[in-house]
């Protein structure tokens, strides 16, 4: 049999090339002489640098860069030859680098994921496949364009010091980006992004992610009118899809760097090589953190799903949980399956993710053996 193990990260507790390493790992234990195909994937958050970089042939650069409180870190991205490169921004600016009492939305900046384009443009790198999930901020990428060389100034004409925060757009009354690095717009930037939010409103980055990153209600709707100022003030309305995508760094990536946002789980599974295996394969597992209806709509296991069964090749879902009514998972799968073994604590489930995948992993084969 041919198998494609293709899991999304399972958040907080195994990033998808482990998990696709672990239900390999069990399947293998029960059915060693099948061919398994470990394609991790990702919507352009976490492990999207790890599901490419086998199919690009990349390897990993470190560079200096500054998380969103404007600490001194290393940040990972993959290259690939000379010329291409994979950023998750979330590696600057991401909430996973914050404790929950440091989560400051106000204060919070994209600065570093400046830091880590303008080191890969000064080195010769023009082609750049950026995923934005995961972010801790809501300064409508204001920080990431003042690493580039942009300028924001206040009613005295003094300029922002390096790492605006989204509490601060609403003293900003200019704006240049004459300063803007020359070679940004000469190579091609695709930014891998799911979400559809615009910049401003009730829909938008401040009202619907702004307090999953810390911001109060108060802050929430302080965020909402600063971001509206500043899409203002760059003279875009922030109203496209994705404008509001990792707290408007979309919008600044979109409108001001001239980049495309694309759909992160349709890039991941073109690049991966995922829709290349899937003529001539027999099964596709793939696999998420927790799973409920809202998975079968547009979510990358969904995705993944969609894209086998053109190929008749069923699918089948692993969980760390099931909730809800699953009635739109189960007609969308071939079968949904928790890999819980039994009642436990979510701290406990989390740190078993690993050996659980292994066993659902050999039940499945096991399943498989008897047909």
């Amino acid at each position: 049999m041919k198998i494609i193990i293709s899991p999304d990260s399972f958040k907080g507790a195994l990033r998808a090339d482990k998990a696709a390493a672990a239900l390999a790992a069990g399947w293998k234990s029960v059915r060693p002489g099948d061919e398994i195909l470990q394609i991790p994937l990702s919507d352009g958050g976490e492990g999207l640098a790890s599901a490419l970089k086998k199919s690009l042939n990349g390897e990993v650069l470190p560079i200096p860069s500054h998380d969103a409180l404007m600490r001194e870190i290393t940040a990972e991205v993959v290259v690939s030859g000379k010329k291409s490169a994979v950023i998750e921004s979330a590696q600057a600016n991401g909430i996973e680098l914050l404790s929950k009492e440091e989560l400051n939305p106000l204060a919070a900046t994209t600065y570093g994921v400046g830091e880590i384009l303008r080191y890969l443009l000064d080195a010769g790198y023009e082609d750049f496949i950026i995923g934005i999930g995961g972010s801790a901020t809501v300064d409508g990428g204001a920080g990431m364009l003042q690493a580039l060389g942009a300028e924001f100034y206040d009613a005295s004409g003094n300029l922002f010091p390096p790492g605006i925060g989204g509490g601060a757009l609403h003293d900003v009354v200019k704006a240049d980006f004459s300063h803007l690095h020359s070679k940004i717009k000469s190579g091609s930037i695709k930014v891998a992004c799911d979400v559809t939010n615009p910049l401003c409103g009730d829909n938008g980055a401040a009202k619907i992610f702004g307090p999953q990153k810390g911001a109060t209600p108060d802050m929430v709707a302080a965020l909402d009118r600063n971001l509206l100022h500043y899409a203002k003030l760059c003279q875009y309305s922030g109203d496209a899809p994705g404008d509001g995508a990792a707290g408007g760094l979309g919008f600044a990536l979109r409108n001001i760097l001239g980049a495309e946002i694309v759909s992160g789980a349709e890039l991941v599974m073109e690049y991966s090589g995922f829709n290349a295996a899937l003529p001539g394969s027999d099964l596709v597992i793939t696999g998420e953190g927790c799973s409920d209806n809202q998975t079968a709509f547009g979510k990358l296991c969904a995705c993944a799903a969609i894209k086998a069964h053109a190929h008749n090749v069923p699918v089948v879902l692993f969980s760390g949980a099931l909730r809800g009514e699953t009635d739109d998972l189960e007609a969308l799968f071939d079968g949904c399956f928790s890999i819980a073994r039994g009642p436990c604590s979510l701290a406990e489930a989390m740190a078993d993710t690993e050996k659980n995948l292994y066993h659902a992993g050999a039940n499945a084969a096991r399943i498989a053996g008897k047909f």
